[in-house]
C-alpha cells in the first residue's frame, strides 16, 4: 500500500513538473503547411459580424484599431490603441509587397488626410487585396481595396506579422489528428498580461 502511495506521489510530482510551462521557450507549434498569417486571419475571421463600437476593444464591440490590436494582441504583438501609431508598428510596404496578415491604412471619414482607419489583409489577388476590418456601418466585415470608398482613401501598409514568427516555429513533426491541426498553447514571458490565450490552440500533453 505504501509502495503504491509513494509511486503515486512521485508520478504526480513528475507530471506537475513536466506540465509546468517555461516562459522562456517558444511553445506554440504549427504544421509547416500553415503560415503565421493564416493563424492570424483565422482568429480574425471568428469575429465577423461583431458590431462596431467607438473606442471598442473587446468582442462586445470593436472600433478599427481596437480590432487589429485585439487580434494581434492574442499573438503577443502589442499595437497602439489607434490607427495612426499602428502605421509605425512595422516596416512600410509598397503595393506589390502587401501580403496576408499585413495592416492596411486609410484616411478618416470626411476626406481627412490623416490616417483614421486600419484593417488586416486576408487575401491578395490581381486586382488588389481583401481586408477584414471594423466598419462603422457594418461592424467586422471584409472589403476589397478596389472599392471606390477605400481606394480613394488608401494611405499605406505595414508589416507586423514578422513580430509573431519567432514565437510560432514550424514543426514538421506535428501531425493532424482527425484532420484538425494540433497546436501547443502559446505562452509569452509576459503571458499574465493576456487574459484570453489563443482559443484555437490545443494543449499537447
Amino acid at each position: 500500500m505504501k509502495s503504491i502511495l509513494l509511486k503515486s506521489i512521485i508520478l504526480v510530482f513528475f507530471l506537475s513538473f513536466v506540465a509546468r510551462p517555461s516562459q522562456a521557450q517558444n511553445i506554440l507549434l504549427r504544421p509547416s503547411s500553415t503560415s503565421v498569417a493564416d493563424l492570424v486571419i483565422d482568429e480574425a475571421m471568428k469575429y465577423l459580424g461583431t458590431p462596431y463600437r467607438w473606442g471598442g476593444k473587446t468582442p462586445n464591440g470593436f472600433d478599427c484599431a481596437g480590432f487589429t490590436r485585439f487580434i494581434y494582441g492574442k499573438f503577443g504583438v502589442a499595437l497602439a490603441p489607434s490607427a495612426a501609431p499602428q502605421y509605425k508598428a512595422g516596416p512600410t510596404l509598397k503595393n506589390n509587397e502587401i501580403n496576408k496578415g499585413d495592416l492596411v491604412f486609410y484616411g478618416g471619414r470626411g476626406g481627412s488626410k490623416s490616417i483614421g482607419h486600419v484593417g488586416i489583409v486576408t487575401e491578395v489577388n490581381e486586382n488588389g487585396f481583401y481586408f477584414i476590418h471594423s466598419a462603422t456601418s457594418t461592424g467586422i466585415t471584409i472589403s476589397h481595396s478596389s472599392e471606390p470608398y477605400y481606394k480613394s482613401r488608401y494611405k499605406g501598409a505595414c508589416r507586423v506579422v514578422d513580430k509573431v514568427v519567432s514565437n510560432l516555429p514550424a514543426n514538421n513533426a506535428v501531425t493532424e489528428k482527425n484532420n484538425v491541426p494540433i497546436y501547443r498553447q502559446m505562452i509569452f514571458p509576459n503571458s499574465t498580461n493576456f487574459k484570453n490565450p489563443i482559443p484555437l490552440a490545443q494543449r499537447i500533453m
